[in-house]
């Protein structure tokens, strides 16, 4: 596979044809849009180097190991956990009359920290591209980035996200960041219709 270098035109362009966000790379995109077959090969891909759904790509060395959960009982409770955490926040007046995106984002990033402090950090760290990244242990490292990237505290956790992205890309970093958690994608969905 190659790594191709767009003009942020063109990338708004490959970005704006994405029938299912999360699902399609912009190969995939392209290859539809193209009318070329689906590559087989594209399939049996590692997942070091794929291409995410934010449409940028992670090098070797900035991809942490999975980690194993220890014991499936445990790993269950926690997941059932989380669930009906999150599902409580969602539910919850205060989320649902919240008028600003970038509030409800914090507001679910913070409890995703919060319980689960480990598998979080695991998620969220090599989440980067080629010319930004997206979560950090302190602002400065994301303003080194840009100006712009009006960086934000995650909520009773040691971590900061840029924030001036659109409501689409903020669910799509959610989206990642729980996946990599191994959430149910019921749940991601719940989250989608706020965002």
């Amino acid at each position: 596979m190659k790594i191709v270098k767009l003009d942020d035109e063109l990338y708004q362009y490959i970005a704006s044809q994405t029938e299912a966000i999360g699902e399609e790379s912009p190969s995939d995109i392209l290859r539809r849009l193209l009318n070329f077959p689906q590559c087989l090969n594209d399939r049996s891909l590692p997942e070091v180097g794929e291409t995410i759904s934010m449409f940028e790509t992670f090098e070797e060395d900035q991809v942490a190991p999975k980690k194993s959960p220890k014991g499936k009982k445990g790993a269950s409770k926690m997941l059932i956990h989380v669930t009906q955490q999150m599902e409580n926040l969602l539910n919850s007046d205060a989320f649902q009359q919240e008028k600003k995106g970038v509030n409800r984002f914090l507001q679910v990033l913070s409890l995703l920290y919060k319980e689960n402090p480990e598998g979080f950090a695991a998620a969220v760290e090599p989440l980067q591209g080629h010319t930004r990244i997206y979560f950090a242990r302190d602002e400065e490292t994301l303003l080194s980035y840009g100006n712009h990237t009006k960086p934000k505290h995650i909520p009773e956790s040691p971590f900061w996200v840029i924030t001036n992205t659109n409501r689409q890309r903020k669910m799509l970093m959610i989206e990642k960041t729980m996946s990599e958690m191994q959430l149910p994608q019921t749940l991601i969905e719940k989250i989608r219709q706020f965002f």
